[in-house]
């Protein structure tokens, strides 16, 4: 009987790495392989990261030697990589199968002289990422690592059927706001659309540094028509994906952004800079309008093709759908995951 030992942030902590875990955790594979889930990280104040830590030290190292492969989800992050290597020195103890399931696309560029995250890489049998796109460039940018690699893409949760009848002249962002996130690029679009779209409305979804960009928008004579919601869940999240008619993203670096595939699958048309592992599944004008980084005119003229057409924002959301529902099936995900854990024990 095969066991595997799943190790990442906790689910509480609400990120992308949680919400790829609690999928996982319903695909057929997490009965197959009798997968066990040990959490070692939390958002929350220190105190409790260290108490959660420990206690997650304390369950490996009586429960490690009845698993067969030791599956870490981890970024380069010192602190995520310090944080699990007492599980990974367990694991390469009891001499289990590794696999570092790396949660980052285009920013595994700047951790090219990262020693701790190398040093981490070349202990595993696998490494995961989270594109095509990828694979290419990690080759070129880790030559030391001699691991093979493979591609795992996120899965997306089936949702039901869109009413498109309710949808409202709405562009909405989700993000922890941030320099990287880049609303400041959004609001300067908008600034260039209010005008000639009075009967459309921003908003913007998450925490982070909510006030800066509240400021930011009150100087630009936007605030009648831009809500920041701050963190939102629930009935009062779903109504606000529910009603939107586009997602705009203008992120700088991402791995494989959920944001975008609850988008498709909730039937949102999508405009987004091409990050992460988007390039790998962008089908310009079908799935996605794109712009440059930091070029807040063609993402100007990006979200004005969409505002002023209906008809393609319907295209595109009912296309985008289908195509989400298709590549990022959580059982195209299962069989990808199988597939990976016969190779690593075979061999």
């Amino acid at each position: 009987m095969t066991r595997v030992l799943m190790v990442g942030s906790a689910e509480q902590s609400g990120g992308g790495v949680a919400s790829v875990v609690r999928l996982m955790k319903g695909m057929p594979f997490w009965q197959k392989y009798h997968c066990g889930w040990l959490g070692t990280q939390i958002q929350r104040n220190y105190g409790v990261k260290l108490w959660y830590a420990l206690k997650a030290y304390a369950k490996a190292l009586f429960t490690i030697w009845g698993y067969d492969i030791v599956h870490f989800h981890t970024v380069p992050d010192r602190i995520c990589l310090i944080i699990q290597m007492p599980v990974l020195l367990l694991a390469l103890l009891g001499r289990k199968k590794i696999i570092m399931h790396v949660h980052m696309g285009n920013q595994l560029e700047n951790h090219t002289k990262n020693k701790l995250f190398i040093w981490c890489l070349n202990r595993a049998d696998r490494v995961v990422l989270l594109a095509k796109k990828w694979q290419k460039c990690f080759a070129e940018w880790f030559p030391t690592v001699k691991a093979k690699t493979a591609v795992i893409y996120n899965a997306c949760a089936p949702t039901p059927t869109v009413d498109y009848s309710i949808k409202e002249k709405s562009i909405i962002m989700a993000a922890f706001l941030n320099y990287n996130k880049h609303p400041d690029l959004l609001l300067k679009a908008w600034k260039n659309l209010k005008a000639d779209f009075p009967d459309w409305h921003l908003t913007i979804m998450g925490n982070g540094e909510v006030e800066r960009f509240q400021t930011m928008a009150h100087g630009m004579a936007l605030d009648d028509s831009v809500t920041f919601t701050g963190y939102i869940t629930g009935k009062q999240k779903e109504d606000v994906w529910n009603r939107a008619s586009i997602y705009c993203m203008c992120s700088r670096n991402e791995g494989f952004p959920m944001v975008v595939l609850e988008a498709w699958a909730r039937g949102v048309a999508v405009v987004s800079t091409p990050v992460g592992g988007l390039p790998d599944v962008i089908e310009e004008g079908r799935n996605c309008l794109t712009f440059p980084f930091d070029d807040v005119d063609t993402l100007t003229v990006q979200l004005r093709r969409l505002m002023e057409s209906s008809e393609l924002r319907k295209q595109m959301a009912e296309y985008s759908k289908t195509f989400g529902e298709r590549v990022f099936a959580p059982v195209k995900v299962n069989e990808s995951i199988e597939k990976l854990y016969e190779e690593i024990l075979n061999g």
